[in-house]
């Protein structure tokens, strides 16, 4: 189990306990939704062992932002992991974590749920932390794998090419290359997809956080996942994976699979996944790609980099946060949250001390690229709208909020 305060189960009285318990309860920040940043928020997130501050369920992008638009912890239940909160019918969710950018269709859904009676108020989708997506991969022998752009295209769409591990290495191998996919909807997948249409135009790549979506117009035939390549839930079904030969796919960092060590990590374009890398490729665009109030300007679009300058497979894992709070405890925390994200408060778990993560901090102006570093300090970008009292988006803005808030 990869939740830290989530190992600890709940006993039936103790869960019985919270759902009773309306003021209790109240007072736990409710989150849940992409299993990428799960291992960090758990965490960085204090007071989590219990669920009697923070707590947060990594159910996959997908469930994060339904549960989040709909305002439905029950989206983030999970039955297998011991320790989920079985949450009633009728507690909010607080904020939620996706890889996967909120779409204008849900961010319609959202304007409908939050319009009845007093209103939520406005909603925030901002980046949490960059990531990259690396390419594990176990073949005996091999330990210094290198992916050209078309190599991927030819793996990802079972062509001709990247059907075997000779046809990648251009050796005499009949090894089948079997693909090891996730079959939840996935922020890791999208990102993954979004190079992939990017690297392979004409292929039939789509951009999704569906896997069979994804790669569907790319096989031939169409839509027909090979039986060869392995389909498994989660982050940690992927991890778990490669104790078989001959596989390859695509994760999310972890203590297995930092994207430091290219014996278990492909290379590129000769290009690894290291932390410098990506944040240099961000920190060439500005926040935000839009009107400042519209949530959906916050996520940037995908910037393929020039082969062999960057890692081109990245993104950033974002947080779904409401303006406004009924319950001024969960405000203060939230608000905490997203301070300690645009301060340097967890840098060292996220990227550089003994215990990170194997993340990427936020541009902060001082990575090379265009704009100037003025404008490419995301975290002070992000603080000086939704953290300043001064600014009209600011979380708990008092002529915004008045009467307003998400329960």
């Amino acid at each position: 189990m990869r939740a830290k305060f989530k190992s600890v189960a709940l006993s039936a009285v103790m869960m019985a306990a919270l759902v009773a318990a309306g003021a209790a309860s109240a007072q736990i920040a409710v989150g849940g939704g992409a299993t990428l940043p799960e291992v960090l928020y758990d965490d960085i997130l204090p007071s989590g062992v219990g669920f009697t501050d923070f707590s947060y369920t990594g159910t996959g992008s997908g469930a994060g932002k339904t549960g989040f638009v709909s305002n439905s912890a029950t989206a983030f239940r999970n039955e297998s992991v011991s320790g989920t909160p079985a949450w009633a019918a009728g507690q909010s969710v607080h904020f939620a974590g996706s890889d996967s950018a909120l779409t204008q269709a849900e961010f319609n859904t959202y304007t409908a749920n939050a319009a009845g009676a007093t209103g939520w108020g406005p909603m925030i989708q901002v980046p949490a932390v960059a990531t990259s997506v690396l390419i594990p991969y176990k073949r005996a022998g091999i330990v210094d794998l290198n992916l050209a752009d078309a190599k991927m295209c030819a793996i990802f769409s079972n062509k001709t090419g990247g059907q075997t591990w000779g046809q990648v290495r251009g050796t005499a191998d009949t090894t089948t290359v079997k693909v090891v996919y996730r079959t939840d909807n996935s922020g890791t997948t999208e990102l993954l997809s979004r190079y992939l249409v990017a690297a392979c135009p004409g292929a039939g790549f789509t951009v999704s956080n569906n896997f069979a979506t994804v790669v569907g117009g790319a096989l031939s035939p169409a839509n027909v996942i090979p039986t060869h390549w392995v389909g498994v839930a989660g982050s940690s079904g992927v991890s778990g994976a490669f104790g078989t030969d001959g596989r390859v796919g695509y994760l999310s960092p972890e203590p297995n699979y930092t994207g430091a060590s290219n014996a278990v990590v492909a290379k590129i374009n000769n290009v690894l996944p290291v932390a410098s890398s990506i944040r240099n490729a961000l920190a060439k665009q500005v926040l935000p790609n839009g009107p400042a109030a519209n949530p959906l300007s916050w996520v940037p679009a995908y910037v393929m980099p020039a082969a062999g300058t960057e890692y081109p497979i990245f993104g950033t894992t974002n947080l779904l946060l409401n303006q406004c709070y009924k319950d001024a405890a969960i405000q203060t925390k939230v608000k905490n949250l997203l301070t300690g994200l645009t301060g340097t408060t967890y840098d060292a778990k996220i990227e550089t001390g003994p215990n990170s993560h194997n993340f990427v901090v936020l541009p902060n102006g001082t990575s090379p690229g265009t704009p100037p570093a003025a404008n490419n300090n995301w975290k002070a970008v992000i603080a000086a709208n939704f953290l300043n009292a001064s600014s009209s988006l600011s979380i708990g803005y008092a002529s915004v909020c008045n009467g307003k808030g998400r329960p």
